[in-house]
């Protein structure tokens, strides 16, 4: 059901503090997103943001049908998750637990942690829905697989969705839960298994555990202005009502959304649907003062990649290429990795391409940091030989329509792919 696509950027773990390792994840979305009946793009107003009446959500949990206590089952079953998602945003704690069985052992703790953490998130869209038909098991109980549709901090948004099992004790007319599973994809989602704290600001929620809650506000601050930056970068939709940001811990860092890192990787965004992504920094390689550098690339992938469905294995080294490219603009200071560059060129290793793919999952820190600087630099270069709307154009072309390199390039720089690779290596030697 879903293959993680790796790209990265890594350093020497012996390098200076301020060099950083990025990577982004992205899984095939299509089957994933058909399954959970959210194919196509969500509907837009026309100031770019979703409109519940051609495609978005609107804040709360689907209409109830008035009337009667269902008598089904499968009626019982949505009821209960009704209630539940209208306690939820209510703030009503005691009506969200409500739903739980007394003899469910450790599910009410369960809830009451997913509860604070969704308050701490400022949940504004709680839509759960059931996969199918609850199934009437043996011994009086009834299994259902539901799906969520949420949103934090804005009641109208391009939903972020999960599929989690659940199953219910069945007496009589009346349902409660016994289980209620984590996310089946890139899950366990952080609300799910994790208490956290969380700032929000005006383009960015940040949240984290308790142990790292004192970094949030100076964090946060970074993060707006790098979205400041980012938000720039969105021509091809509207940026993200709010960015979403966790900072876990070593714990987290091996457990949120199923996601297994390399050691040197300090942070990744994840795309959960075509237009939600979710980021996540390591705590053990981000401290506050790297915050703004690392939001600045990985908020860019947020922004020039909303909206792709298709795997970009193929096209890694622009991807990456332009959130460095977003990265270096926004610092304002000459490119700080041309001695992985160098050390990359003169290991041997660099045959001359420029269209790098995704590194392989042995390669050395050395190697994939070389990578990511020669995927930076011909970038740069396209932009200073040919403008940052040219430049942005072939990435449109190739990373978002995936057309071959040559027809993107003859249609963005009105030249063959192989004089553009070769005039870019030609830059990058010339560099080092």
């Amino acid at each position: 059901m879903r293959t993680a696509l790796l790209a990265a950027l890594a350093v020497l773990l012996i390098a200076p503090a301020s060099a950083i390792a990025f990577v982004t994840v992205r899984h095939e979305r299509a089957a994933i997103m058909a399954g959970q009946g959210l194919a196509g793009a969500a509907g837009h107003d026309a100031a770019g943001r979703p409109n519940a009446r051609n495609g978005g959500v609107q804040s709360g949990p689907p209409d109830a049908t008035p009337g009667a206590r269902p008598a089904s089952l499968d009626g019982l079953v949505r009821q209960a998750l009704q209630d539940q998602a209208a306690a939820l945003l209510a703030g009503d704690r005691d009506g969200f637990l409500r739903q739980v069985d007394p003899g469910a052992g450790g599910l009410r703790d369960d809830l009451a942690r997913r509860f604070g953490s969704l308050q701490q998130l400022h949940v504004k869209v709680w839509q759960p829905t059931v996969e199918g038909k609850t199934k009437a098991d043996a011994g009086g109980t009834a299994s259902a697989t539901v799906m969520i549709k949420y949103c934090f901090v804005v009641p109208s948004c391009d939903p972020m969705s999960l599929e989690a099992p659940t199953r219910w004790k069945v007496a009589g007319a009346a349902v409660t839960l016994l289980e209620f599973g984590t996310s089946k994809d890139l899950g366990p989602r952080p609300w799910e298994v994790s208490d956290l704290r969380t700032a929000v600001g005006d383009r960015v929620v940040m949240s984290t555990t308790a142990k790292y809650a004192s970094r949030l506000p100076s964090m946060l601050a970074a993060a707006e202005k790098a979205a400041a930056l980012t938000d720039t970068f969105a021509r091809w939709g509207a940026p993200p009502a709010r960015y979403v940001v966790y900072l876990a811990g070593p714990d987290e860092w091996s457990s949120w959304y199923g996601i297994r890192q390399e050691a040197w990787v300090a942070g990744f965004a994840l795309p959960l649907t075509a237009s939600a992504t979710e980021i996540v920094l390591n705590a053990a390689r981000v401290d506050t003062r790297q915050t703004l550098d690392v939001l600045r690339h990985e908020f860019t992938h947020v922004v020039t990649l909303a909206g792709v469905e298709k795997a970009y294995d193929h096209t890694w080294w622009l991807v990456e290429g332009i959130a460095e490219y977003v990265r270096v603009k926004g610092g304002g200071k000459p490119f700080d990795g041309l001695g992985d560059v160098r050390t990359y060129v003169r290991s041997g290793h660099w045959k001359g391409e420029v269209a790098l793919d995704d590194p392989d999952a042995g390669a050395t820190t050395a190697d994939v940091s070389g990578r990511y600087g020669v995927a930076y630099l011909s970038l740069q270069h396209l932009a200073d030989r040919f403008g940052e709307d040219r430049l942005l154009d072939f990435f449109d072309y190739a990373a978002r329509q995936g057309l071959p390199l040559d027809a993107a390039a003859q249609k963005a720089f009105s030249m063959g792919w192989t004089d553009v690779e070769s005039d870019c290596a030609r830059y990058v030697r010339g560099r080092i």
